[in-house]
């Protein structure tokens, strides 16, 4: 799917979340004081219906407000990210799909180019809407993952780390510094 239709998919995607979530806390609001809202309405239906739980035009704003934040989301949420590694994905394969196992990922799809992980976890991939697609542009370094900026972040570390653990060039405790004191 080109990125611009995966884009305006999220955007409808958390639209819709963003309805949900609001009837889901109006619910939960008549529910948890049912003297205060017995026989009122959510909106109102006239400037003079003070019984609604809302105000009177404020539907359209709350939608606006809606549209807007689904919007925007996803061009802060998704993203790319550069992985500074030494050779290309191919000397590092097996480190780098152990570090996504271990982070509770599994490889879902590969071809020439890519290589896609999603969350193994059915209740996390429910939560993130099924938007928790990692993927790792393969060749030379550096590699390119692309998905949520939180999973990037951390998994570009992770990466970065063991790819370099492996190499030799990190000590096993990053925070053990009696031999970097030795070599004084």
């Amino acid at each position: 799917m080109n990125p611009k239709a995966k884009r305006i998919v999220r955007s409808v995607k958390y639209f819709f979340i963003f309805v949900i979530l609001l009837a889901a806390f109006t619910g939960i609001i008549v529910l948890m004081f049912p003297e205060q809202y017995s026989g009122s309405h959510i909106f109102a239906t006239s400037p003079e219906d003070t019984d609604a739980i809302f105000n009177y035009g404020s539907w359209w704003k709350m939608l606006l407000i809606f549209v807007v934040i689904a919007a925007i989301y996803p061009g802060l949420t998704f993203v790319k990210k550069e992985v500074m590694i030494e050779g290309d994905f191919e000397d590092h394969r097996d480190t780098i799909i152990k570090e996504f196992e271990q982070a509770g990922y599994e490889k879902t799809d590969e071809d020439a180019d890519k290589l896609t992980f999603r969350a193994k976890s059915k209740l996390t991939r429910f939560m993130r809407a099924y938007e928790d697609a990692v993927t790792i542009t393969k060749g030379e370094a550096p590699l390119i993952l692309s998905g949520n900026r939180k999973d990037i972040l951390r998994l570009g570390g992770r990466i970065e780390y063991a790819v370099r653990q492996n190499s030799g060039n990190t000590p096993d405790d990053p925070y053990d510094f009696s031999s970097s004191e030795q070599n004084k």
